[in-house]
């Protein structure tokens, strides 16, 4: 067991490389949405903390009204690793530019354009 800790204080160094590809592979993901994604607008209802960490991090489920250009608005449970600082950003009432996964209109990115 003490060969998978380090030696700041006992983290799994398995847990460690989780955290990062969980971290990379949302970035990934949202850059790719952000590349092939349609505009959109979303109107953060509410947020809530889903009681989980990635790299000491909460992940956040955002309760979205998602307005697609020219289209109807819909209802989206978005998850998100946000950190506490960074949550800020996110306020409820918001409305924040994003886009659309052409392939599933539940999966949204926040923003206009890839940031990778």
């Amino acid at each position: 067991m003490g060969l998978f800790k380090n030696m700041r204080g006992g983290m799994n160094v398995g847990q460690a490389v989780a955290d990062r590809g969980s971290l990379q592979g949302q970035a990934e993901e949202f850059n790719r949405i952000l590349t092939v994604g349609r505009p959109a607008n979303a109107l953060i209802r509410g947020h809530v903390d889903a009681g989980e960490q990635v790299a000491g991090n909460p992940v956040w489920v955002f309760d979205l009204e998602v307005t697609p250009e020219g289209a109807a608005p819909y209802a989206v449970e978005h998850r998100e690793i946000v950190s506490t600082m960074a949550v800020g950003s996110y306020p409820d009432g918001a409305s924040m530019a994003c886009r659309i996964d052409p392939a599933d209109p539940q999966k949204i990115a926040f923003g206009e354009r890839p940031f990778m």
